[in-house]
């Protein structure tokens, strides 16, 4: 599960950096107040079928921008459609591309710097970003991650960060924990751009060098809708069991309905869950927000109930080969709810820690602590934005 946020440069023009604008054709900014021009009458698509792109529809739609089609590379998207609009493949785009002379594409996807190397493939492409637009939007919506960090918490962000790096495998990791100080510092997304990889979240080569040919068990903290599948299938590892946590309900019937139409390898299992991953097993209300719903601690009165269970009672007769988690800052909680499994199997680690300032440092100086030096450790920003920046503890051989 992913949460995007992104941030106003108040009084300040945000500018692609050099890397983005030696291509045939950079990113633009796309505002709403010169969009109709800007456009013009060339196609629009919007590349990218999750939540972000239900957003931004609203508001293209608002401001009378007419929409050809989305575009996703999750298979289970394609063919389907995102309020009454068509979802394609790249290959399906690309063949619609060939006959236009101009077409525009919106990016709707935190995997920009992804798409907008593919997109430079199409002289006749102008690719455009809505992040300062889209900014807008999301903030009237309660948001599941920490905005701002200033004053004594940046201090401590930069205490604590610079000691963990004597334990980090490499100096990418480094890096990554040295632009996200510098954009908390500046606010500009520029620092955020530098250290952004290309590599496909939760497989990094690492992971993939890891597991090489092996099969494994999978537990997939925060599974959404499955997108995750497509990763896998992206990245060449071999699943046999996929363990899919969900807490909220109304995601988790999406999330049934998607692997029911899924059409698996053979020895692939996909295990759907109704829960969300604690320290105890217990019930919670339940803040439902589409990919950013989350526990609601101290308020029982109100709202959708869930069950949360832990790794420690779920696989205590199961092994795990590998735990990815994205659930909405309830990472640490997870993570206490399964130290025993972690220290018995030994899995490969993805954890988000975007989601508290603290968690930055604080999963890793937890993991340190109770996983001692069995693993390495990297850091890895996947989003052009604020938000997706994922720990691989990676056991070594």
């Amino acid at each position: 599960m992913y949460i995007l946020i992104l941030y106003k440069v108040s009084g300040k023009k945000i500018e692609m950096p050099k890397m983005m604008v030696e291509r045939k054709n950079i990113v633009r900014t796309l505002r709403k107040d010169t969009l109709l021009k800007e456009v013009g009458n060339r196609p629009v698509y919007l590349y990218g079928a999750g939540y972000t792109a239900k957003v931004c529809l609203g508001a293209l739609e608002s401001e009378g921008v007419t929409i050809e089609a989305l575009i996703d590379d999750d298979i289970m998207k394609q063919g389907t459609t995102v309020l009454s609009y068509p979802v394609l493949s790249y290959e399906e785009f690309a063949n619609k591309c060939e006959a236009e002379e101009g077409v525009n594409v919106i990016l709707t996807s935190i995997y920009g710097k992804q798409i907008y190397n593919r997109l430079t493939d199409f002289p006749n492409v102008t690719v455009w970003e809505m992040y300062e637009w889209y900014t807008e939007l999301l903030n009237q919506q309660e948001i599941v991650i920490e905005k701002y960090c200033e004053g004594e918490k940046l201090a401590l962000y930069k205490q604590n960060t610079d000691a963990l790096k004597a334990y980090l495998a490499d100096a990418e990791s480094g890096k990554v924990l040295d632009g996200i100080y510098r954009y908390f510092e500046t606010r500009d997304i520029r620092h955020l751009v530098d250290i952004c990889t290309t590599e496909e979240s939760y497989f990094i080569h690492e992971v993939k060098e890891y597991f090489g040919n092996r099969e494994i068990s999978l537990i997939d903290a925060g599974a959404y809708e499955g997108e995750l599948l497509r990763a896998i299938h992206a990245s060449g590892i071999k699943v046999k069991n996929w363990y899919c946590f969900e807490l909220e309900k109304s995601n988790f019937k999406r999330l049934k309905d998607n692997v029911e139409k899924m059409e698996l390898p053979d020895g692939f299992n996909c295990i759907c869950e109704n829960l969300g991953l604690w320290e105890e097993r217990k019930a919670f209300p339940v803040v439902a927000q589409g990919t950013g719903s989350k526990v609601q601690e101290g308020n029982m009165e109100g709202g959708e109930i869930c069950q949360v269970e832990t790794i420690d009672h779920y696989f205590q007769d199961i092994h795990v080969d590998m735990i990815k988690m994205d659930i909405e800052g309830a990472e640490m909680k997870a993570l206490f709810g399964g130290i025993n499994i972690i220290r018995r199997d030994k899995p490969l680690l993805a954890i988000s820690i975007y989601h508290y300032v603290e968690d930055y440092y604080r999963i890793m100086q937890f993991l340190l602590k109770n996983a001692g030096g069995r693993y390495k450790y990297y850091i890895r920003q996947h989003a052009l934005i604020y938000g997706e920046t994922v720990l691989y503890a990676i056991p070594e051989s």
